[in-house]
């Protein structure tokens, strides 16, 4: 089982690749030194003072019409988070980020693989496709945002002191990457600044389930 996922992944990843390596843009980039390093800033993108925000971003690469290809069958009928997942909220999410160097890491080359490696692993993770499916398996990535059938509410005592479950919420798996366990709702909710202790519903919205992907 775990050779074939991993199979899964490095040929999802590849198709990414070579569909992003289709893309190039173009955004604004401001430059300035301090102590003698170059950093830039790239549009609203990749905003903060950042050596890696001299490089491209990832939207200079991969576009909207790349991302509808690779999951172009995100929003059948058949698929179960209809209309939760696009594009605008994928590169968003990434902003915080890019100026750290995810997708923007080096060459453009480089950008490139971390970001077709990264959608590549969600795709698989999220895919509601089978080998004989229209478009086969990778076309249905990002069909799920949430456990369709959790054998369990993921909430015990353990940590009720630090990290009590908040009262008539069911916690089961989220996410692009998925999150179970009430302890991980409320680490993200800390990391995120989400400061209401009743707001694990929000963990649910279309930019932070990517958010905790890339810090999974």
């Amino acid at each position: 089982m775990a050779k074939g996922f991993g199979f899964l992944v490095v040929v999802m990843a590849a198709m990414v690749m070579a569909e992003i390596v289709r893309g190039d843009s173009s955004e604004e980039l401001k430059v300035k030194t301090v102590k003698g390093n170059k950093v830039c800033t790239r549009g609203w993108e990749c905003s903060q003072w950042s050596e890696h925000c001299c490089n491209q971003t990832i939207s200079d690469y991969f576009q909207v019409y790349q991302f509808e290809n690779l999951f172009s069958k995100r929003n059948s009928p058949v698929a179960h988070a209809v209309g939760f997942w696009d594009y605008h909220s994928f590169i968003t999410a990434s902003t915080p980020y890019q100026p750290q160097g995810f997708g923007t890491s080096g060459s453009k080359l480089m950008g490139q693989k971390e970001t077709a490696a990264f959608l590549g692993h969600v795709g698989s993770k999220t895919s509601c496709g089978y080998s004989v499916a229209t478009g086969g398996p990778f076309a249905w990535g990002l069909c799920y945002n949430k456990e369709m059938s959790p054998s369990q509410s993921y909430c015990d005592d353990y940590y009720k002191y630090t990290y009590p479950c908040s009262a008539g919420v069911e916690y089961y798996g989220r996410g692009a990457l998925p999150i179970y366990w009430y302890v991980h709702f409320q680490s993200i909710k800390v990391i995120f600044c989400i400061c209401v202790m009743d707001s694990d519903a929000l963990i649910l919205v279309s930019t932070l389930p990517v958010n905790h992907a890339y810090i999974s």
